[in-house]
């Protein structure tokens, strides 16, 4: 091997390996948040670990074009949003019906949640009266409920902040109409 090649081959070596540490980190800090939006589209953990699996694969393969113009959590949940899109238009084609949040994950969230100041019951009914809203609407209250600004759902969602002050309202009174 010439040289030339053998640094061509070491920095190649270095760069996947920054790479990979890059890609471990992001992995540890995100996948927590992206599951839960992932079991939120399709409402059971075998489509939710599949979707999961899509939108990581995604997010290995275009590392390398982040521009860092936002932070990179923004950045993997506009993927999410958008391979969970392109998969729910893809069953719904197929299907021709709509899923619902399983009673199972909607368990294990009371569970976790120690904070929890509401039954059991009137978590499962707001999650039902959620995941009955549009997916748009969906994707903006599970963004705001993992703690998300409005400017940051604005950059994740494609909208305007003032569209999505004014969509939290409407979202906010469609669920309080459907919990009543």
């Amino acid at each position: 091997m010439t040289p030339s090649g053998f640094m061509i081959k070491l920095n190649l070596s270095f760069l996947m390996n920054k790479k990979d540490d890059e890609f471990k980190q992001i992995y540890k800090e995100s996948k927590d948040k992206i599951y839960r939006l992932c079991l939120s589209f399709v409402g059971n953990k075998a489509d939710a670990d599949d979707l999961f699996q899509d939108i990581y694969i995604k997010v290995w393969y275009n590392l390398k074009n982040f521009r860092k113009e936002s932070n990179i959590n923004t950045w993997i949940y506009r993927i999410a949003m958008n391979t969970a899109l392109l998969q729910l238009n893809k069953k719904n084609k197929s299907n021709k019906r709509y899923s619902t949040v399983e009673s199972e994950h909607l368990k294990k969230e009371v569970e976790e949640n120690e904070t929890n100041h509401y039954s059991e019951e009137e978590l499962n009914e707001l999650h039902q009266a959620i995941s009955s809203l549009k997916k748009v609407d969906r994707i903006i209250t599970h963004l705001l409920l993992e703690d998300n600004s409005y400017n940051e759902i604005a950059e994740i969602t494609g909208l305007s902040v003032s569209n999505v002050g004014v969509r939290i309202n409407r979202i906010k009174t469609a669920l309080a109409k459907k919990m009543k």
